[in-house]
């Protein structure tokens, strides 16, 4: 007799009450277990991942902390009434990072718009009679290098600030969008028709405009429209039987941990990712299309199965599926009523 076998026997040895309290003792005795296991895990992606141990070697978190510093600049320069001389801290950390990084790993854009930031900064504090003397041999020598690699100023800056009117953003915004949010489902029957790489593209340009920390932008869309891989990739999702395989294609939504920089971030990837997501989702449903989201809560054995199944690095968070399609003439799609407005709307 196995011992499995035994333990059950001994379990129906027992009066009812005894033997249903030993096995939900058990049963939280699993479940903790496999938490412990689950935290260590993702404790373990994140220590070898993002850049909290290593954002002075590693190029992309070098690079995400150049992002994140002009970026301080730009938001001063975008106040109503910045300081004359503000963020001097800023302007000579985010100098000796561009020296690192060009030391490093040479010039890339992300230094030429912290070139372009800084010259926002000079033009600003110019114009308020403020010294900048005090940066302008270390601004012109990362000038000049990022000249000689390649890098300099091609037409508009794109970094800096951009002026704006209320009757722009207005004119562009000002939609009832109530039926295009009304008439978002999630979509389980698809027509079978191949959707074209444009209309990816499209979609991936509108969702960049998602709100990153510190515009970092860590999400990262994968597209899988190969019949085979994504039936691989769906088998490791519980959630799509007997729609997932109509799809026109299966994107997998991640978030680099390299551009995440401290232990307050830790969490940080799971937030933007959901945004850029759902930028997704809303982009694909303006262009026509059908989706349905796959959840991708799982346990570290099936996180590793995905992400070697389809080559995603593991530095990366796996934070959801989309299954993509374009619609049938007519079809079914779940009612799914929604909560009362004042169990989701509060008023502090």
């Amino acid at each position: 007799m196995s011992l499995k076998s035994a333990a059950k026997g001994l379990l129906q040895c027992l009066p009812k009450g005894a033997r249903l309290a030993l096995l939900e003792g058990l049963y939280r005795w699993r479940d903790r277990r496999d938490l412990r296991r689950a935290y260590v895990y993702d404790q373990g992606v994140f220590l070898r991942g993002s850049g909290l141990l290593r954002q002075y070697s590693h190029q992309a978190s070098i690079e995400a902390q150049i992002i994140k510093t002009y970026h301080r600049l730009e938001k001063g320069l975008a106040l109503a009434a910045p300081r004359p001389g503000f963020g001097r801290d800023a302007v000579d950390l985010l100098l000796t990072e561009c020296e690192t990084h060009l030391r490093l790993f040479g010039a890339n854009a992300s230094l030429r718009r912290a070139l372009e930031t800084l010259d926002a900064y000079i033009e600003f504090n110019r114009g308020q009679g403020a010294d900048v003397q005090w940066l302008l041999p270390r601004l012109e020598s990362l000038r000049a290098r990022l000249v000689e690699a390649g890098f300099g100023p091609v037409g508009p800056a794109e970094a800096g600030t951009l002026a704006v009117s209320r009757e722009s953003i207005h004119r562009a915004s000002r939609l009832d969008l109530s039926e295009f949010f009304a008439q978002r489902y999630s979509v389980r029957q698809f027509s079978g028709e191949p959707i074209a790489p444009a209309l990816f593209e499209q979609a991936a340009r509108m969702a960049q405009k998602t709100p990153s920390v510190c515009n970092r932008e860590s999400g990262t869309a994968y597209v899988i429209q190969d019949k085979a891989k994504m039936a691989k990739l769906l088998s490791l999702q519980n959630g799509n039987r007997g729609f997932g395989d109509q799809a026109g294609a299966l994107l997998v939504f991640t978030s680099r941990l390299d551009t995440f920089l401290s232990v307050g971030e830790r969490y940080q990837g799971w937030i933007d990712g959901g945004l850029f997501a759902m930028s997704w989702i809303y982009a694909v449903h303006s262009l026509g299309l059908g989706s349905c989201c796959l959840n991708w809560s799982v346990e570290p054995q099936e996180d590793l199965a995905l992400k070697q199944a389809a080559g995603i690095p593991e530095d990366e968070l796996v934070i959801m599926m989309l299954v993509v399609g374009h619609l049938p003439e007519a079809f079914k799609v779940a009612s799914s009523p929604r909560r009362p407005l004042d169990q989701v709307l509060k008023f502090l």
